[in-house]
């Protein structure tokens, strides 16, 4: 299998993973910081692969390393708050061509590579597309739930700007590191980006005093997606490890293509699981809007 394959594999994953964390986030009383901190933890067990291809790094290798999980927790938790009183569908997309665009930059600047015709025309296709998903329809379009989009928008933009930081050092570890063995690093990292989450304030409250109040088949649901998310995450990683890290989050067009058919679908027959804007003119509108961001990662990828 290639990276091609093994990419467009952790894309779907992801899309299943932020459809039933939207559920979580929407309908029972996990919160962000708590889905967040689950996210490092549980990438601990990472540490279990020690045994078949651990090596100790340089000092610079180990900080990078650790920065770039830490940056990958605050990257979910900007994109969970971001996605708790809206629609997933719709914010999802706008982080994810936001990733491309700053990975891109951040590649061109501290991996040399450098930006084709091609790259450039993607960028006006990725905008282009990121402006009609969000473009107002009504007056009152741009509230998507109980926060408007709008004041949604900054922290998606961190969110994108976090994870486009972590998934460049990610080839920058896997250039200096074994796939293994960076991987183990970074998730190490990610451990501690869960624990400094502890320590922010209200951080504590949040994370442990609600997760007690959590009923058992929340809790499974919670370990079922971050499970899934777990999995979504080694294979993204072995697909920056083998690939471009730009390709390779230039691909998110097909996330947002299986986002867009589950969300639906689960809008039109579980509206009590998750509930997306649907007419035929929205439907119309991301479909525009989605086949341009999917054109202009075409451009990046081929």
């Amino acid at each position: 299998m290639n990276w091609l394959l093994i990419a467009i594999s952790a894309h779907f994953l992801f899309a299943l993973v932020f459809i039933i964390d939207k559920f979580l986030l929407s309908h029972t009383r996990v919160r962000p910081r708590a889905l967040a901190f689950y996210v490092g933890i549980l990438g601990g067990a990472a540490l279990l692969l020690i045994p078949f291809g651990f090596v100790i790094p340089s000092v610079s290798q180990i900080i990078i390393s650790l920065i770039t999980g830490i940056l990958f927790i605050f990257a979910i938790l900007c994109f969970y708050k971001s996605v708790q009183f809206g629609e997933v569908s719709r914010i999802a997309p706008i982080i994810g061509g936001a990733i491309s665009l700053f990975t891109l930059v951040l590649t061109y600047f501290f991996l040399e590579e450098r930006l084709a015709v091609s790259q450039l025309i993607a960028f006006f296709l990725l905008v282009s597309g990121g402006v009609i998903m969000i473009w107002p329809r009504k007056k009152s379009c741009l509230k998507g739930g109980k926060v408007p989009l709008i004041k949604r928008l900054p922290l998606a933009i961190l969110a994108a700007l976090f994870f486009a930081g972590s998934y460049v050092l990610t080839k920058f570890v896997f250039m200096e590191q074994p796939f293994i063995s960076g991987f183990v690093w970074i998730r190490m990292g990610g451990i501690l980006g869960a624990v400094l989450l502890i320590f922010w304030p209200g951080g504590r409250q949040e994370i442990f005093k609600v997760s007690k109040s959590i009923k058992a088949k929340t809790g499974g649901l919670v370990i079922f997606s971050k499970s899934l998310s777990a999995g979504a995450f080694i294979l993204l990683n072995y697909a920056i490890y083998l690939g471009s890290v730009a390709l390779v989050n230039a691909l998110q067009g097909i996330q947002y293509v299986f986002l867009l058919v589950i969300a639906l679908f689960l809008s039109r027959k579980f509206p009590q699981i998750i509930k997306e804007q649907i007419s035929d003119t929205i439907i119309i509108q991301k479909i525009i809007a989605i086949l341009l961001i999917g054109l202009g990662l075409g451009f990046l990828v081929f």
